[in-house]
């Protein structure tokens, strides 16, 4: 039995279309800011409740009803009691899917455990907010490969291989760019099932089949450094393997093919049963006599590379600088290393109280740096190891 399903959510999405203050100071604020903006809150609130009446109608308690209809439900003047009872309905509306959510998870879990260690290894993470990246069809075998980049896990592509498939079912067909808002996993007599929650367009899809297997892959962390410092467009792609560490495996993986990389370097590049080639402005691929041309107006080819080897992209921020080192590092010009410098004080703030406050005196604080610095003036501050003249320095930052 599945606990996710388009109608689950739907009913979810649409308890939460009209949100209101939760108390009386809430709306107090609400008002006297749209006062000082000249915004007139009413109005606007009648027009939002106007554009969800006819969807939450169908949803809500019939005692709710005739706050719809009078327009009050999300107006200040809504009774205090009748609001306390909506927000306790919405409440209790999130706990329910809450509770479906934690039931497809352990559903999941349990599916899991009779699969291969890569599977269980892909679903200890979370694909929420992924996107499909490609998706290969080869008789009763399916290959759906995932780009989990703009969700929450660690793993940047996971490559499903769905096979001998039983059954298929869709309201729409599955498409590359769709997001992936939830899933679940299910055991059944004959194999496995795995129901997905797509987004853009808002599709519900099961695949049942009798073998479930995945590969997942991870960006070099000189991927992450270069986007952190907005340089991806501004580097080719042998100045990219120049800066990668030698001793892991890379793999290319674009739209229509997946092959290891065999040799690299800041000169050439050589993948497996095939070549690559950029040209004016063009990517050509050739795996096995067969070519594929990627425009670089369309493509970035660093977006095309991944390996098998996880390495945290920050992790060089935790590394401690030796106490020498300590204010050298702090008020150089490389941020990298100003984290470095100030986590390393962060660590042993009593220890280091004597060149902490020479350092947060003499840095000069730029566009760059601002958050950084406020994060750590404020810890410090706490700590009770700050002199007085920098408390004074930084008396606007401090919370």
């Amino acid at each position: 039995m599945w606990n996710i399903s388009k109608n689950v959510k739907e009913k979810f999405t649409t308890c939460n279309l009209l949100p209101i203050h939760e108390s009386d100071r809430d709306w107090e604020v609400a008002l006297r800011e749209a006062n000082e903006e000249g915004e007139d809150l009413t109005a606007r609130l009648k027009e939002e409740l106007e554009e969800v009446k006819e969807k939450i109608l169908h949803i809500l308690p019939t005692r709710f009803i005739p706050y719809v209809e009078n327009g009050t439900l999300n107006q200040p003047t809504l009774p205090k009691a009748v609001r306390e009872d909506y927000l306790q309905w919405m409440k209790e509306a999130d706990n329910e899917f809450e509770k479906i959510l934690d039931n497809a998870y352990d559903q999941t879990m349990n599916a899991v455990s009779f699969l291969p260690s890569t599977v269980q290894d892909v679903f200890e993470e979370n694909l929420h907010d992924s996107t499909i990246k490609r998706i290969q069809r080869e008789g009763d075998v399916l290959h759906l490969y995932i780009n989990t980049d703009g969700g929450f896990s660690s793993i940047s592509l996971v490559h499903f291989t769905f096979q001998q498939i039983i059954a298929e079912e869709s309201d729409n067909p599955i498409q590359v760019g769709q997001w992936l808002i939830y899933d679940e996993l299910m055991k059944t007599e004959d194999g496995y099932a795995f129901r997905v929650l797509f987004d853009c367009p808002d599709t519900e899809w099961t695949i049942t089949m009798k073998k479930l297997d995945a590969n997942y892959y991870y960006r070099p962390t000189t991927f992450t450094r270069l986007l952190d410092i907005e340089m991806i467009d501004n580097t080719t792609l042998l100045e990219y393997f120049g800066q990668l560490n030698p001793n892991f495996r890379y793999f290319l993986i674009t739209p229509d093919v997946t092959t290891l990389v065999k040799t690299f370097s800041d000169k050439s590049i050589t993948i497996d049963k095939g070549s690559i080639k950029i040209e004016k402005n063009e990517m050509i691929v050739t795996v096995k006599d067969k070519q594929f041309i990627y425009n670089l107006a369309e493509y970035n080819p660093i977006d095309f590379i991944y390996t098998d080897v996880y390495e945290d992209p920050y992790g060089h921020l935790h590394d401690q600088i030796p106490i020498e080192k300590m204010e050298e590092a702090a008020l150089s010009s490389d941020l990298e290393l100003q984290v470095n410098a100030l986590n390393t004080m962060y660590l042993n703030p009593q220890k280091s109280a004597h060149i902490i406050n020479r350092v947060l005196k003499e840095v000069n604080i730029t566009e760059e740096n601002e958050q950084v610095i406020i994060h750590f003036v404020n810890h410090f501050y706490n700590k009770g190891i700050l002199t007085e003249g920098v408390v004074e320095k930084y008396k606007t930052l401090l919370d």
